[in-house]
């Protein structure tokens, strides 16, 4: 019994050593994404966006650059992740396995059009800190949602800590200096949608966390996030693509497509984001077995002040004080939210 209880200790130890480790290797790259993210804003084809004016300009650049990060991310993780891991034959079992990849599928939805694409868009209308910032507000999502899908409870420190994300949310927003932003002439057409974007990426990942744990019941996360993200390209290239070239105009959008796959720019910095988002996303699932969902979002929240910091190093962007100070906040509340000392599993959801 006693040899039985060491082994139990020590395998709890290793599990929670690796899980920090690619927790604090996920808040990295997701923090440096950023970088590969603003700039593909500003090279050809949409530093000299000649398709779309306004408006519809940001909506179809956001469109393009989202669904073309599925599609390249897709390829990179299936050939270079699931190769390096000898996971590529087993993507390919889960992905035809349909009572485990709907769970993927269903994650993907949530990750993809409404996060990575409500992302995006912020960081066109308002800027990579804001949309890094935001983002932060996934946790309270999360949680919300866990309670009432797998009756998760609340603690006290729970409670506090989405007290805590929703002051720190509610700073970053700044509703006095994002009512001016939308009310000035001089600000891009359908700011607003800017706003709205990094809403959508704090509803998004929130609940695409939420429904990927489901899969990662069953299956592990080398072979489960290739098919996450082929799901996502589909979702892209054979419904939205279409749906959107329809509302603006088939000739228009797949000539700016057409542009983009062929910018040597935009797909160099399209595979760098590949190289640091989507391998952020490979570390993100192999810590939700090791340490539990919790905690991972607790540690790699560390991913915001890393993008302020390498935003500021890369392009000297220094962010408004309003949105360093709610990501301070935000992050603070994560740590409250989800630190516990005597397991390491976070969650009580229930088998459904």
């Amino acid at each position: 019994m006693v040899a039985n209880a060491e082994s139990i200790a020590k395998e709890k130890k290793n599990r929670i050593k690796w899980g920090f480790f690619w927790a604090i290797m996920c808040a990295v790259l997701w923090g440096m994404g950023y970088v590969p993210l603003t700039i593909l804003w500003g090279v050809d084809p949409f530093s000299n966006f000649v398709w779309f004016e306004g408006q519809a300009g940001y909506l179809v650049s956001g469109v393009i650059i989202a669904g073309m990060q599925a599609v390249v991310f897709a390829v990179v993780l299936l050939l270079f992740w699931a190769g390096l891991t000898g996971k590529f034959v087993e993507s390919i079992k889960t992905f035809v396995h349909f009572k485990i990849s709907k769970w993927l599928l269903v994650a993907a939805l949530f990750g993809g059009p409404c996060a990575v694409f409500g992302s995006t868009i912020a960081i066109g209308y308002i800027g990579a800190g804001f949309a890094s910032a935001i983002g932060l507000l996934s946790a309270v999502v999360g949680a919300l949602v866990a309670k009432l899908l797998y009756s998760e409870r609340f603690s006290k420190k729970t409670v506090a800590g989405i007290l805590l994300l929703l002051a720190g949310g509610f700073i970053i927003l700044n509703p006095l200096d994002m009512i001016n932003n939308i009310t000035n002439p001089a600000a891009p057409d359908g700011v607003w949608l800017g706003y709205l974007g990094g809403i959508m990426s704090a509803v998004g990942w929130g609940l695409e966390g939420c429904y990927a744990v489901r899969a990662l019941d069953t299956t592990d996360a080398d072979s489960s996030l290739p098919v996450r993200y082929t799901w996502e390209a589909l979702i892209w290239v054979a419904i939205l693509f279409p749906v959107v070239a329809i509302i603006a105009g088939f000739g228009n959008f797949y000539e700016a497509l057409f542009a983009a796959l062929t910018s040597s720019s935009f797909m160099f910095w399209m595979v760098m984001a590949a190289f640091t988002l989507g391998m952020c996303y490979a570390t993100m699932y192999k810590c939700y077995p090791l340490i539990g969902v919790g905690r991972t979002l607790s540690l790699t929240a560390m991913y915001s002040p890393i993008a302020i910091i390498v935003l500021f190093v890369f392009f000297g962007v220094v962010p408004a004080y309003w949105i360093f100070v709610g990501a301070i906040v935000a992050v603070a509340g994560m740590f409250v939210m989800y630190w516990e000392s005597d397991s390491i599993s976070d969650t009580t959801r229930e088998e459904v």
